[in-house]
């Protein structure tokens, strides 16, 4: 059987965040950045989880390494697995356990609470694990991402603007485009990616070359197989697993849906198998997720407050609650009244650049030279339980999301880490 390090004792270990100092049922309230929680990137969130394992591999990385888990307790292993669960928030977990799930792996094992990056979405979070980089070194900002050098604002990880047409030609040099810091890459030896579908061969993961193998599944059973094959092949090395289905739960149902729950209970005896597979191998197994998410109640659609759209140079871009406004210089007044007054009053807080480079939310580092020119002239934080829609013209209707993520919540920054030894 695999046992978890006893340091982390038999219960989650909690590193709290900042506290809320709002109540956000108070719409007439401003909210301000002040009063939202804040990543921990001093050695309780992702990027310290990426420079301990980074050590721990005999790489180079300037960030501090996570509380708990030095790059000490690593070293020993021939074999590291980090497996990322993606939208999995430490809350969603805690109630999932506490209804009785869990019996298989979740219930049985202590896992430590630390915190994701911001902004807390995929793509910004799984470019700081595919790097060891912060987001505010490797430029990913969201979802959408506002590419000016380019002339349009792209989705990045699908690599298409966001009328669904390719960001680039196929002779466009994205690596060089990106140029993303990869403090992973100083990693010697085997570095595995393992992820569904064609994820691993995509236009933006081939951007990033430092990956020795790239193996692909279509199945929970498939990454078990691949799984097990890792950790019974000689020598050392260190793999990055990815499973992005209980996100996809979760942004159609909400996570307080049912079928999110179900998927959960999949995964526990999922990875009660992985264990399975892993015994006697000497793998160390990390199990994270790289956000949480938001019930979201209130939706506003910023194309549809008058005037709101007029005010602004380009498309919106970022995340449903973490949107980038890029202003008219002309129009930044009227801009701000809007922010000022229903319906934006109490569900935004809105944040100028300068104000949210010198908070530190985007993480410690040398920043990315592109960062100024992605992030937004002005930002829209949502307020709990809200979400903003920012769609370019006569996009097509899409079916509600019931949850969000982006934003500065515990819902969303807080995320559980699971550390299994042999």
């Amino acid at each position: 059987m695999i046992e978890a390090f006893s340091q982390l004792g038999e219960r989650a270990v909690e590193l709290p965040l900042a506290p809320l100092s709002v109540t956000f049922s108070d719409m007439s309230t401003p909210l301000r950045l002040r009063d939202l929680p804040r990543p921990n990137y001093t050695g309780g969130g992702i990027l310290n989880l990426m420079a301990s394992i980074i050590r721990a591999r005999g790489g180079r990385s300037a960030h501090r390494p996570l509380a708990g888990l030095e790059p000490a307790r690593i070293r020993p292993y021939p074999k590291v697995i980090l497996l990322l669960l993606d939208g999995l928030g430490s809350n969603q977990l805690h109630r999932f356990v506490l209804a009785g799930g869990g019996k298989h792996f979740f219930g049985r094992h202590p896992w430590q609470k630390i915190t994701t990056a911001c902004p807390a979405t995929t793509a910004a979070v799984v470019t700081t694990l595919a790097t060891g980089a912060a987001p505010a070194e490797h430029g990913i900002l969201g979802w959408h991402l506002h590419l000016p050098d380019l002339g349009l604002d792209g989705t990045i990880l699908p690599f298409v603007t966001r009328t669904g047409t390719p960001l680039a030609t196929p002779e466009f040099n994205l690596e060089k485009y990106l140029a993303v810091p990869a403090p992973l890459a100083s990693i010697p030896g085997r570095r595995v990616l393992i992820s569904l579908g064609d994820i691993p061969f995509s236009r933006t993961s081939m951007a990033m070359p430092w990956w020795t193998e790239r193996h692909s599944f279509k199945s929970l059973d498939g990454l078990r197989r691949h799984l097990r094959a890792l950790a019974r092949s000689p020598g050392r090395a260190y793999a990055y697993a990815y499973w992005p289905h209980y996100d996809s739960s979760c942004h159609e149902h909400g996570p307080e849906g049912r079928p999110p729950a179900q998927h959960l209970a999949e995964l526990d005896a999922f990875l009660a198998r992985v264990e399975h597979a892993l015994a006697g191998t000497g793998t160390l197994l990390l199990v994270t997720a790289d956000h949480g998410h938001m019930q979201t109640h209130t939706r506003l659609d910023l194309s549809q407050i008058p005037g709101f759209y007029d005010t602004l140079a380009t498309l919106p871009s970022g995340d449903v609650r973490m949107v980038q406004c890029f202003v008219r210089p002309a129009r930044v007044k009227e801009f701000l009244r809007l922010t000022r007054e229903p319906p934006l009053l109490g569900a935004a807080a809105c944040v100028p650049m300068a104000e949210v480079l010198r908070s530190g939310i985007l993480g410690p580092g040398q920043p990315h030279p592109a960062l100024k020119n992605r992030l937004g002239d002005y930002t829209l934080f949502a307020a709990p339980g809200h979400a903003f829609l920012y769609p370019a013209a006569l996009s097509d209707e899409k079916a509600p999301k019931f949850g969000n993520h982006g934003g500065l919540s515990a819902d969303e920054l807080e995320v559980p880490l699971f550390v299994v030894t042999p």
